[in-house]
């Protein structure tokens, strides 16, 4: 009589992603532990929404938005982060103020955001939108804070619909070649975003505060940490990515 040996082969399927999460993502949110090797780490998207101080610029080595890959990863996070930083961008339309015929904040929320279907969005406008245009110091902004407060909630209250993480990032200060109104006028946008954050329960990262409060201690002035006056440089830039690092990191655990 011939012994007979049949060998059945379980066949391991490799994981299968389902938009930007990973078949077995509820495993790990329940609790559930998987073997090392046999998980694909969850990539984080996440997009940088904003103005020019979020957009690429040739002088700049790595923006914000380039250097939080690195930064993240430190922590053990895989992100991709998409830079949708439009240069002269203000939170509403150009019927509201068209000094820069583009497509502008409210313009852009779908094309620009919700067709990434990111985790995470990092909202970060008001430089143009508080802008006085001119010399006289009760001038209007660009935007009145009225609508920038409108703009924001319509933005923020659709990306939480949509189950979308959020940072607000609040605009920096401008620089000594500015006259001491355009900050007065600034710090009631700043305001605007924090209490927003607030009462939405949002992230944020107040760049005005943190613009303010690192020269001091760095026994520098606050122009060292911008190109231009406005936009900040790659030490600014560099300040504003750690802080957003230690943001993301604290609102998606």
């Amino acid at each position: 009589m011939h012994l007979i040996i049949v060998v059945f082969f379980l066949k391991v399927l490799p994981l299968t992603v389902v938009g930007n999460h990973f078949d077995n993502h509820s495993a790990i949110h329940l609790g559930l532990k998987v073997e090392t090797g046999l998980l694909q780490e969850k990539k984080l998207k996440v997009v940088a929404f904003g103005n020019s101080i979020t957009a690429t610029r040739k002088t700049i080595r790595q923006v914000y938005a380039q250097r939080l890959p690195k930064i993240l990863a430190k922590s053990g996070l895989t992100a991709e982060v998409i830079n949708a930083g439009v240069p002269g961008s203000h939170t509403g339309s150009v019927s509201d103020h068209s000094l820069f015929k583009i497509q502008h904040g409210r313009d852009r929320i779908n094309s620009d955001v919700l067709a990434h279907h990111p985790d995470l969005v990092i909202v970060g406008f008001g430089t143009n939108d508080a802008h006085i245009d001119g010399e006289d110091p009760e001038g209007p902004s660009r935007i009145p804070v009225k609508d920038y407060e409108m703009n924001l909630t319509s933005m923020i209250r659709k990306f939480q619909e949509n189950g979308i993480k959020i940072i607000l990032l609040a605009p920096n200060p401008l620089g000594d070649k500015f006259p001491d109104y355009q900050n007065d006028r600034l710090i009631l946008y700043v305001n605007t975003v924090r209490a927003l954050s607030r009462k939405y329960q949002t992230g944020l990262v107040d760049n005005f505060k943190l613009f303010m409060e690192y020269p001091k201690n760095a026994g520098i002035p606050m122009d060292d940490l911008l190109l231009d006056g406005i936009h900040p440089n790659d030490l600014g830039h560099q300040l504003i990515a750690g802080a957003l690092g230690n943001e993301i990191i604290r609102i998606i655990n």
